[in-house]
């Protein structure tokens, strides 16, 4: 589709960069294909280079001849295998079709899941809310009845204690139900988003697993080794310290191995962390252009979200690498600080323990606070075109500016949707175990394996619940941030959306005389993004030209002020 051109409507009054994006953040792309290309050059030399008789570490007999490691070696690889409770290939031919089902109804779910939220978000946000306080009071009863003072008194504690702090926040639950709605509705106007992240995760899936293959490969590239453990042959078997039975050999890697899968895993983070970035970023500017688009341009906005693919694949892709690269390294950072205070808890040091807890509190409200200005920034730069730091400074101040619910749009939209796909996969899961139970009952292990028919089905539920829920949550933080720059250049774009956030005192929303909307009390000589063009022209104070409202559900105006 080609670009709008200057007279389209979807150019003036609109706060989404349409044109003229640079590409920003170059370096940061570049670094990241290097990464990878170095990655594949290291996986393909591993398979090459491969030892070819790798899979006689897996046989016992062959690890347990001493005269099979005649080098010096400090990993043991086998374990004593448990015994099988389920036959698995027999349960997946009976549970085949059941499979089937529950993965069709899991996608019917998933849509069922949509609509509620649509239709129905203060139903559903209202009974997410009671069932997250009349779980732990079940269970505290429950525990009661069982003869645990104890136990249940803290549950009942626990189940008082939310009770008080929704009461106490009720009013933000309530803008939240609101919002869910309005994202709803913006994911049923915009039905290719979800065709999009599909397509997206099945890419990552097929980019990532070709990682994994070389993990694996290069871990192939050594030999056996006598097992460090071993202190003693006697009889044809190793020994230990303590006498017991090890076997004699084990796996060594080379020594570039080690090396190349810290390299190669660090890429393979990065990667997934890419294609999130790439999620928040398509679906936030395509929300933005059916945000901010004037009345009449239904038409025009056919074609945004490939749009925006373009722009996340061109000029700003080293934008989303850049931002993936922040949230890699705190992924690291955060796994090197477990390893750490494991050690430290491993030798017992109970001053340096409780330091180490002190310092990893506080730095995990540091990476928490980076991860999400680092989302926001990945929203702004979607709308905008700006590069990675200039969006996330620039989405600060905006933040400072119309501070508004934020803390509400952090919280509590993932609290009720993560409960209610739990609870929505969990009904099903426990319904596919009734069922399956009552067919197989007179089958050996009938209760085993209909129970793990409904774990299956559960997480087969689940997975759909909670990505229909991750994109629900990417078009609230996109909402939020087209209404904070809404505000921000005294406009009303949509109605409904203000309406959702009218509790803040910022003055009120009303109707001119020719039928559209700004706000009462305008803060005079208000920011205006250098992305708009009426930064560059000096036009209206300002602020965007008016255009006429919406009839329907939702309103759209730039009105002056």
């Amino acid at each position: 589709m080609a670009p709008p051109q200057d007279s389209d409507p979807l150019i003036v009054g609109s706060l989404f960069n349409y044109r003229n994006r640079k590409s920003v953040d170059v370096p940061w792309g570049i670094l990241y294909l290097i990464f990878l290309a170095l990655t594949v050059c290291g996986g393909v030399y591993g398979i090459t280079n491969r030892n070819r008789e790798f899979s006689k570490a897996f046989e016992q007999d062959y690890m347990a001849d001493p005269r099979n490691c005649p080098l010096h070696g400090n990993r043991q690889l086998l374990e004593d295998a448990e015994p099988e409770i389920i036959d698995l290939p027999m349960f997946f031919r009976q549970a085949a079709l059941w499979l089937a089902i529950s993965a069709a109804v899991s996608v019917l779910l998933g849509i069922v899941f949509l609509m509620i939220f649509k239709y129905q978000p203060h139903a559903a946000t209202k009974a997410t809310i009671v069932a997250q306080v009349a779980a732990p009071a079940a269970m505290g009863f429950a525990t009661l009845f069982a003869g645990q003072v104890g136990g249940g008194i803290m549950l009942l504690g626990l189940a008082a204690l939310g009770a008080l702090a929704f009461y106490l926040w009720r009013n933000e639950i309530e803008l939240c139900a609101r919002l869910l709605g309005v994202a709803a509705h913006g994911l049923h106007d915009n039905p290719g988003l979800v065709a999009l992240v599909v397509v997206a995760k099945l890419v990552m899936v097929f980019l990532v697993l070709p990682i994994f293959a070389f993990l694996f490969a290069s871990y192939t590239n050594g030999g056996v080794v006598p097992n460090a453990e071993r202190v003693e042959v006697a009889g044809g078997q190793c020994r230990d310290e303590q006498g017991q039975t090890v076997p004699c050999c084990a796996w060594q890697a080379d020594s570039w191995v080690p090396a190349y899968m810290s390299f190669a895993s660090v890429t393979m983070l990065w990667t997934v962390f890419l294609f999130g970035q790439f999620r928040i970023f398509t679906i936030s500017g395509t929300i933005a252009q059916w945000y901010f688009a004037p009345a009449g341009a239904e038409d025009a906005l056919k074609g945004s979200t490939l749009r925006t693919v373009r722009f996340a694949l061109g000029p700003q892709f080293g934008t989303l690498a850049l931002g993936a690269a922040v949230l890699t390294a705190i992924q690291l950072m955060r796994q090197a600080l477990q390893r750490a205070q494991e050690r430290r808890r491993q030798e017992g040091e109970s001053v340096a323990t409780l330091v180490w807890s002190l310092l990893a509190c506080c730095l995990q409200c540091i990476w928490g606070l980076i991860e999400y200005i680092t989302k926001f920034a990945t929203v702004r730069a979607a709308i905008t075109g700006e590069a990675f730091f200039e969006a996330g400074r620039n989405v600060t101040q905006l933040l400072t500016r119309n501070f508004l619910k934020a803390y509400g749009v952090w919280w509590f939209p993932p609290l009720v949707l993560q409960m209610a796909a739990f609870a929505l996969s969990a009904t099903w899961g426990v319904l596919i175990f009734g069922i399956s139970y009552f067919a197989w009952h007179s089958q050996e292990h009938a209760q085993a394996q209909a129970a793990l028919l409904g774990v299956l089905s559960f997480f087969m539920a689940w997975v759909v619940q909670a990505f229909f829920a991750a994109v629900l949550l990417d078009i609230v933080d996109a909402v939020f941030i087209c209404y904070a720059m809404d505000k921000d250049t005294q406009s009303v774009t949509r109605l409904e959306v203000h309406e959702v956030f009218s509790q803040v005192p910022v003055g009120v929303a009303v109707e001119q005389p020719g039928g559209e909307y700004s706000y009462g009390a305008p803060v005079t000589g208000g920011y205006v993004p250098p992305s708009h063009p009426a930064a560059a022209t000096g036009e209206y104070g300002g602020v965007p030209p008016p255009q006429l409202a919406r009839p329907g559900h939702f309103y759209d105006s730039h009105a002056r002020v």
